[in-house]
């Protein structure tokens, strides 16, 4: 029987042994395509939603379903995966470039789609303000704490014992406020939540899970924190809602507002953006957590497939944190894939040990 290698059901797979692995697969089969097969423990299904064709390093997505909401997910999953970038970023990046220090409240849906950690920060290191200054090189970043309270409302929505879409993009918030905290991108860069909740200030919807005041309490929470610093520029209020960026205007805060980018349709084809590097493995794991379980597959008629998902009953924050997967199923046609990684000249395993040293690193 051949070696399974670094991939066996039910293991949990580490992210750069999973580029390693669909790089080896993409350079020999084209296309890859990504199937939703349903969250982890819900009701099996399977719809196409896109496919991955061309180089490891230079590919393409086309986009295959045309289920409205699956859409919506698809262009949250790229987006993150920076496949996709918001509307007018250069022009949100230029304008807080012209400070050294800033100061960035936040609104939810920034933390959702990971702008800061994907794409603003990514954004910052193109851009020289002047060329007699370095660009922006101090930043805090501000949560209020009803952003904080959104996001535990969300990462506690299960079915099942599984956590649904809602569930997984609570955490995957989460993730990507450890990440900001964790970042080297600015050595300056930090993280603070600011302002309490107090239970009997919310407006709940009749389920309990939306705050329907949220957006008011979150400026109000900013606001406040505002008027016990000692910092009178470089000071934004940034934010993906129309409305929310137009009451904070109206407030007098400097608000900036970043655009989703333009729906996806059936049949669009995406190229990695200029001056991006987008990693294929990057781009799987978003759909898995997007969707909970996919399939990857390649050669149709062979059906070969490994089975990913981004959310199973004891996932931990770690794993969050370490963007890794649940492997629940693979076929033997997979460590045929991975001959060249796996027993020849380079083991994949050994990326194991060198990626435990470094996450030790950056833990400390």
């Amino acid at each position: 029987m051949a070696d399974p290698g670094p991939f066996e059901k039910n293991q949990i797979v580490e992210f750069p042994l999973l580029q390693l692995a669909l790089a080896a697969v993409k350079a020999h089969a084209d296309p890859l395509t990504v199937r939703s097969l349903g969250y982890a423990g819900g009701d099996e299904e399977d719809v196409a939603l896109a496919e991955v064709r061309d180089s490891p390093s230079a590919f393409h997505v086309r986009v295959l379903t045309d289920k409205p909401e699956y859409l919506d997910w698809l262009d949250g999953a790229l987006l993150r995966a920076g496949m996709v970038e918001p509307v007018g970023l250069t022009a949100v990046a230029r304008r807080l470039a012209e400070y050294e220090d800033l100061v960035l409240g936040v609104d939810t849906n920034l933390l959702y789609a990971s702008v800061l950690g994907e794409h603003l920060l990514e954004e910052f290191h193109r851009i020289h303000a002047r060329p007699y200054k370095e660009t922006v090189n101090w930043i805090l970043v501000v949560i209020p704490g009803v952003v904080m309270k959104e996001l535990e409302n969300a990462a506690n929505q299960k079915k099942g014992g599984h956590l649904t879409h809602a569930g997984r993009m609570g955490y995957r918030a989460l993730q990507e406020i450890t990440a900001l905290k964790r970042t080297e991108a600015f050595q300056g860069m930090s993280v603070l939540v600011v302002g309490q909740t107090n239970p009997e200030q919310l407006r709940l919807s009749p389920d309990g899970l939306t705050i329907l005041n949220a957006d008011s309490m979150i400026r109000d929470q900013f606001k406040a924190f505002l008027r016990g610093i000692e910092f009178r520029k470089g000071i934004f209020f940034l934010t993906m809602d129309k409305t929310n960026a137009s009451m904070a205007a109206a407030e007098g805060l400097s608000t900036l507002r970043i655009q989703h980018p333009h729906r996806l349709r059936k049949g669009d084809e995406l190229t990695i953006p200029k001056e991006e590097a987008v990693l294929l493995a990057r781009v799987v794991y978003e759909l898995a957590v997007e969707f909970g379980k996919v399939r990857v597959a390649w050669n149709e008629g062979t059906a070969h497939h490994i089975d990913l998902e981004g959310e199973w009953t004891w996932k931990s924050m770690e794993h969050w944190e370490d963007f890794q997967l649940l492997c629940s199923d693979v076929d033997r046609g997979f460590p045929k894939a991975l001959s060249r990684y796996v027993g020849g000249r380079f083991d994949a395993r050994r990326v194991l040990t060198e990626w435990e040293k470094l996450r030790e690193a950056l833990a400390e």
